[in-house]
């Protein structure tokens, strides 16, 4: 989970394009991300600070298609990163007070962004503040890497040590032309700064949790322009779930 900052809400965003060069980032019910820049005024007193996503991939479960085709990498390709580039998804990670001794951060979407401009326009109504710990020593991550596929695992940007992990709770995930936000479970955004006195981008980031079924049973996510139903491309098609390999991948 990469991005900049901007500290003149609502303007939230990076004051110039060549600030926001993307990296790698993850989603899945695990989500990740790469490093950008951004200019910053500093004080005596706690400024905000708000980092759009601008690359995110889902990591696990891997998705499938009614004939057995793992789609995860198109899903990745025209369907997140499309999005993200196209301005449709603007997920962030909002400091409304950065002080590095007490964070505390709001996961949302905002309502709008012009990339252009490199601004963004936040959406009203209640948000919900996460209290952020410093991670010291490995591992960051506070989700067991056994309920994730051996190689979904090993595809994780993972943060290394020192890291800020949020507290977990249930969330309602936002994602850009899905028509229903996906509920997940003890849900957790963990990261790393460039500078943890004085960021500038994050330069690894996972957002982990847990996808009940009720939940993707009632989003259709949009992928080239056609929908599809989450919950059946998570499950697959039978001759899919019964298959060793693909039974592997997603876990």
């Amino acid at each position: 989970m990469s991005g900049c900052f901007h500290d003149r809400p609502p303007q939230l965003g990076c004051a110039t394009e060549a600030a926001c060069a993307t990296s790698t980032t993850t989603t899945s019910t695990t989500t990740s991300g790469e490093p950008t820049t951004s200019t910053s005024t500093t004080g005596a007193s706690p400024e905000p600070r708000t980092f759009r996503i601008d690359s995110l991939r889902l990591i696990d479960p891997h998705l499938f298609s009614d004939i057995c085709f793992d789609v995860t990498g198109l899903v990745n390709m025209f369907g997140l990163t499309q999005q993200i580039d196209d301005g449709e998804l603007n997920l962030v990670l909002h400091f409304a007070d950065f002080d590095p001794a007490a964070l505390a951060a709001v996961l949302g979407e905002t309502e709008s962004c012009d990339l252009t401009a490199q601004t963004c326009v936040p959406t009203d109504g209640v948000s919900l503040q996460l209290p952020v710990e410093v991670v010291t020593e490995a591992p960051c991550l506070g989700v067991d890497p056994a309920v994730f596929a051996g190689t979904n695992a090993a595809s994780l940007n993972t943060p290394e040590p020192t890291c800020f992990r949020t507290s977990a709770v249930e969330l309602a995930l936002p994602l850009g032309a899905a028509d229903a936000p996906i509920n997940m479970l003890q849900t957790q955004v963990t990261f790393n700064f460039d500078d943890a006195a004085d960021p500038q981008a994050i330069l690894h980031g996972v957002v982990s949790g847990f996808l009940t079924r009720a939940s993707a049973e009632t989003v259709d996510i949009e992928v080239s322009g056609a929908n599809y139903n989450l919950w059946a491309m998570v499950q697959g098609p039978g001759a899919a779930r019964e298959s060793p390999r693909s039974a592997a991948e997603r876990g």
